[in-house]
């Protein structure tokens, strides 16, 4: 796509703004809006979205998902959860908002804290997994497969952790189990195509914003001037280049953005898993903070992305000394 996007693009602007100009750089320069805010969502995002929504919409138009919430109920109730939260979980893949609104049909605000803390934490949503399977796939399926195991690991050990400091009790589930039913395909295809129209509406925005704020900080400079405050973290600490800087900055507005900018630095293998742990902990996006206000209160709200910031660089630093030692 970015072979025919980008000269299609360039020879337009060309037509109005000369080339290394500030206009022509934030529109079709390194991170130019007309480049990589079509690039990223759609090309990268976009196939993973939708293969995701396919599988999701079979597990609830077959009646699997009340079926699987039976079977891992033994195995949620030691993270404080019962088996029926399962399904926002698994949304949780999709989209971090509706799993925390899903967490609504929850028995106890115990669980619904717990599922909005393990979502928030340690769930990727579907666009995210997109930008890991871009940065990683290419270069390492095993470094792909080790950020899921990671975490994997972290949903359990935070639910554990929490399940203790959260006070209140899980109650009993008591779910409705339907018959096993085969899927309608016009009824399947219209809730696919409704999900993933939303969610490019939902993200094209926010997206093409992220885009256009990325490229006028790199190409006013405020970048290197962000970046000196931050060295001392950045380089040092997690032993990223300055320009992941702007990673950072980035994956406040959306979650994948923390992820997308370094598609464009040659990274090493350690520097890339440090960076896939860093953004797979990093702060939830706007949406989900705002999300996690309405329905938990301001506390709480800064509580847990405060927490997901400090493991995030707590993670990403341990790994990256470790693995300095190693190599």
């Amino acid at each position: 796509i970015n072979n025919f996007v980008s000269p299609f693009f360039v020879s337009i602007v060309s037509k109005f703004a000369t080339e290394g100009s500030l206009i022509f750089n934030v529109l079709v320069g390194e991170y130019g809006v007309l480049i990589k805010g079509i690039e990223w969502p759609f090309a990268l995002i976009l196939p993973y979205v939708f293969l995701f929504y396919i599988v999701l919409a079979f597990l609830e138009d077959s009646g699997y998902l009340p079926r699987l919430g039976v079977l891992v109920d033994s195995i949620l109730r030691k993270l404080g959860i019962q088996g029926g939260n399962i399904v926002p979980l698994i949304m949780g893949y999709g989209c971090a908002v509706p799993a925390i609104l899903g967490s609504r049909a929850a028995t106890s605000q115990k669980e619904r804290i717990i599922v909005a803390s393990i979502v928030s934490l340690g769930v990727p949503c579907v666009a995210q997994t997109g930008a890991f399977i871009s940065l990683l796939g290419s270069h390492s399926m095993a470094l792909l497969i080790l950020v899921y195991l990671i975490s994997f690991v972290t949903i359990i050990c935070a639910g554990l952790v929490l399940d203790k400091l959260v006070p209140g009790k899980s109650d009993p589930m008591l779910l409705e189990i339907p018959n096993l039913l085969k899927p309608d395909i016009k009824a399947m295809s219209k809730k696919i195509w409704i999900r993933t129209k939303a969610f490019m509406i939902e993200a094209e925005i926010p997206m093409l914003l992220g885009v256009g704020f990325a490229a006028l900080v790199a190409e006013t400079g405020v970048l290197n001037s962000v970046s000196g405050l931050v060295e001392p973290l950045v380089e040092g600490w997690l032993g990223l280049p300055k320009e992941a800087t702007l990673g950072l900055i980035l994956g406040v507005i959306r979650r994948e953005l923390a992820v997308l900018p370094m598609l464009e630095m040659n990274l090493t293998t350690l520097q890339l898993l440090v960076g896939a742990v860093v953004a797979l902990f990093y702060i939830p996006c706007l949406s989900v903070v705002g999300v996690l206000i309405k329905e938990y209160g301001m506390k709480i709200a800064l509580a847990i992305s405060a927490t997901t910031i400090i493991l995030a660089f707590l993670f990403g630093g341990i790994i990256n000394q470790i693995g300095n030692l190693i190599l």
